[in-house]
């Protein structure tokens, strides 16, 4: 799954989740900005945490892709210098 659609859909759906249980709670004024504020944080703690792991998950990627790309470098010296040897 591709991170920008992961962290679009999150924020889609909190956003809407968010403003449909604002709408559809009976709370006062002061109620409804506790409530929106607390559901905010949620959101970007939510947010956060999936960036994060899509960061770590790509820091990964990038780094297994690395190391073979060194791997597969050092077997090729090694064998064109086995050939240079003969």
């Amino acid at each position: 799954m591709n991170a920008k659609n992961l962290i679009g859909g999150l924020l889609a759906g909190a956003a809407i989740g968010v403003a449909i249980g604002i709408l559809l709670a009976p709370a006062t004024g002061k109620e409804t900005r506790k409530n929106l504020a607390t559901g905010s944080r949620k959101l970007v703690d939510s947010v956060t945490g999936s960036v994060e792991e899509s960061l770590e998950s790509l820091k990964g990627k990038f780094n297994m892709g690395a190391d073979e790309v060194s791997k597969r470098g050092k077997e090729l010296i090694n064998s064109t210098n086995e050939r240079l040897k003969v």
